[in-house]
């Protein structure tokens, strides 16, 4: 491709999901320009397996010579610092999700892209899925009908007896939920996605295990981890459509298992990650019917591809202003959580 004859990214993070993009970039044939982490160790392991230079600060970063892109890969509490200074650089974000912490930080990070005019990505990387986009499909034509609930969950084992203790469950990082904001995150975009239309009230619950016994780097022991292992939301959509979805980390025997279903007035469809790039569709009178490929997910390099390729054409990665409008639903359900009152969606 063009591109990756003048494309230079850096990388802010050093951990699980940077390595996913340097890997996604290489397989593009885009060569990583250098890395920053906190920790000078990992963005050194880093920089030797993925190359570039291991900076001593993200302003040393930023000054990489030829920079093109910032691939913010840090935890959810630093995207605020490092989206700012690769905007004021001039320099194309790339900012893993969910965007900020909160509504107010997302609002924050969305004008200063707008005001200076850069490209500004933010990669929910499950829409591109091909069952998904088969879905959204399915839901654009009308081949379901109107569109009546749309349900589903996002199951995760991680934080089951015994539980990871990473740093996750650091408010400083994460900011203030954990489920919600890392997995939650994910399905609300989805739906919206999919749908086609924003999310208007919600009626949210949090709970958690309590206190468990760990195993992490080495560690073990108990403690009480302060942020929430379950959320579950009643939840209504423009044009009255009903919703609901559980997220959890204490779902023994789940990897990472995402499923939305639709129900609408002609017909049903649903997707689950295991099987990511296929489709069920299903009528009473008809059948049930499975569209697309039985093959492993590429997500997350379909969705660098997307954004390293040249302009032009439909584009479904998500923009900053879809972050905002994902951490307006997170907020609600942490205030309908509080207050177990339905509660409103802030507008975008």
């Amino acid at each position: 491709m063009g591109a990756s004859h003048v494309a230079r990214p850096v990388v802010v993070g050093s951990g699980y999901i940077a390595a996913r993009h340097a890997a996604a970039l290489r397989e593009l044939g885009i060569a990583v320009g250098g890395v920053f982490s906190p920790n000078r160790a990992n963005a050194t392991r880093f920089a030797d397996t993925w190359g570039g230079e291991a900076s001593g600060s993200l302003e040393e970063l930023l000054q990489v010579a030829g920079a093109t892109h910032v691939h913010v890969c840090s935890t959810t509490m630093h995207h605020e610092a490092a989206v700012l200074a690769a905007a004021t650089a001039g320099l194309t974000v790339v900012c893993e999700k969910p965007l900020g912490p909160d509504l107010p930080t997302a609002r924050r990070l969305a004008a200063a892209v707008a005001e200076r005019g850069v490209g500004a990505y933010l990669t929910f990387n499950r829409r591109f899925d091909a069952g998904v986009q088969l879905l959204r499909e399915h839901v654009a034509a009308g081949e379901l009908g109107e569109p009546v609930a749309v349900y589903g969950s996002y199951q995760q084992q991680w934080n089951a007896e015994p539980s990871s203790r990473d740093w996750r469950f650091d408010p400083a990082q994460v900011g203030p939920s954990r489920v919600v904001s890392e997995i939650g995150s994910h399905w609300l975009d989805l739906v919206e996605h999919i749908l086609g239309r924003p999310l208007r009230r919600v009626s949210g619950l949090l709970h958690t295990m309590g206190e468990r016994e760990f195993t992490h780097g080495g560690a073990t022991g108990r403690f009480t981890p302060p942020n929430e292992d379950l959320m579950s939301a009643q939840l209504r959509y423009e044009g009255d459509v009903v919703g609901q979805v559980l997220a959890t980390q204490l779902a023994h025997g789940a990897w990472d298992d995402i499923t939305v279903r639709v129900d609408g007035t002609l017909q049903s469809a649903w997707w689950d990650s295991g099987t990511p790039n296929q489709l069920h569709v299903a009528h009473k009178l008809r059948g049930h019917r499975i569209l697309g490929l039985a093959s492993e997910t590429t997500s997350i390099q379909s969705a660098i591809r997307e954004i390293y390729r040249p302009a032009g054409g439909e584009r479904i990665c998500a923009t900053f202003d879809d972050g905002v409008r994902n951490c307006a639903s997170m907020d609600a359900i942490l205030r309908s959580a509080l207050t177990n009152e339905w509660t409103e969606v802030e507008k975008a």
